[in-house]
């Protein structure tokens, strides 16, 4: 007879199970930040292509209209050639910068699909700062808002665009400015800001009108005559040294290290779009100090102003928000370069300055 055994099923003893349970932890232990430092190249690769893409765009623009750096073209002699019939009556007196933002109100409207009520005419305001890139956006007819202009790193920014109209009330408080008002426009704003050579005159000691910084690091003023001709007309051609000057930078260092960094403290690197197109990370304490434009000559003429960040930006160098906490007597640098468009931000070289402070010498390759 035939004497049929009983099978013995194998299975893990709870030593074999936790060992198993170990080394799947540790693979993902290590797995990570391997993934997570993919994603954050992935994300600086994004934002370096935005960049560019305002690069090629500026001398394509140019091609078509005249060598110009691109700009808001309304003035306050040219007709408001508008769908919108507030638009049109309205009057920016002698007035460039007004021009200036009811041509940006006319952009969101039609690009945006917004009417008169949501997007009232806004006054008292330089779009050009944060606003440049709507001019671009009308040019390749892209419809608003378009993450194209944001950096994926800008996360709140981000949200903004995807809900214009909870933006409006508020939800996303207190990482938003206020939505009400005239505030209905930031989530067709960009993460980038333009120099501001770009669209205004290099100096203003010579009588001309010129922007400059206000008190704080989100204010600025046109001093001098806001007649025909104040603002908006600079060509390419004016560049000189382009692969030594900063045309589009973000207004916050965001990619690398564990936290941001406002994009005038000595700390702060990100990548930086010059006039030649190219696109490279640069520290900004390699960069010459930004000086005033209204004295911009003068050896010891420096931009000054006030860092008091709100909650989407990058907190001040004590890492607070508060007033306790601004910093008072932040040195502009690329924002304001000195001589404008015949200047240079980035020397190739050791950048050593007075009034007070030396940058160190090592240059960022």
């Amino acid at each position: 007879m035939m004497r049929h055994g009983r099978t013995q099923r194998s299975a893990f003893t709870l030593i074999e199970l936790l060992v198993v349970i170990a080394i799947i932890a540790l693979l993902i232990g290590i797995l990570l930040p391997a993934l997570a430092e993919a994603r954050k190249a992935g994300r600086l690769a994004i934002c370096m292509s935005n960049t560019k893409q305002f690069g090629i765009a500026t001398h394509s623009y140019g091609a078509d209209y005249q060598d110009k750096v691109f700009s808001f073209t309304w003035t306050n002699g040219s007709e408001m050639q508008s769908e919108f019939g507030d638009i049109r009556a309205a009057a920016p007196g002698n007035n460039d910068l007004q021009a200036s933002a009811l041509q940006a109100v006319d952009i969101i409207r039609r690009r945006g699909g917004l009417d008169p009520g949501l997007a009232p005419i806004v006054t008292g305001w330089i779009p050009h700062v944060l606003y440049t890139h709507l001019v671009l956006q009308d040019y390749v007819a892209a419809q608003l808002p378009d993450r194209v202009v944001v950096c994926p790193e800008d996360k709140y920014r981000l949200q903004w665009q995807t809900d214009p109209q909870g933006f409006r009330t508020g939800i996303f408080a207190p990482f938003q400015p206020t939505g009400s008002g005239t505030g209905w426009r930031w989530p067709y704003s960009s993460s980038y800001e333009y120099t501001p050579f770009s669209y205004g005159n290099d100096r203003g000691d010579t009588g001309a009108a010129v922007v400059v910084q206000a008190d704080t690091h989100r204010t600025y003023q046109l001093i001098g005559q806001t007649a025909k001709g104040a603002i908006g007309r600079r060509k390419i051609t004016e560049v000189e040294f382009p692969s030594q000057k900063t045309q589009v930078n973000d207004t916050i260092a965001r990619h690398f290290g564990k936290r941001w960094w406002n994009a005038a403290y000595p700390e702060a690197r990100q990548p930086l779009l010059f006039f030649d197109q190219s696109v490279v990370q640069r520290q900004t304490n390699h960069s010459n100090p930004g000086a005033d434009p209204r004295s911009p000559s003068n050896a010891s003429s420096l931009t000054l102003y006030s860092y008091e960040p709100e909650r989407w930006e990058a907190p001040t160098r004590q890492g607070g928000y508060s007033p306790q906490f601004y910093d008072f007597g932040v040195v502009g640098h690329f924002r304001w370069t000195r001589m404008g468009l015949k200047g240079v931000d980035f020397p190739g070289g050791p950048v050593t300055w007075t009034f007070g402070q030396r940058v160190p010498t090592e240059v960022y390759p």
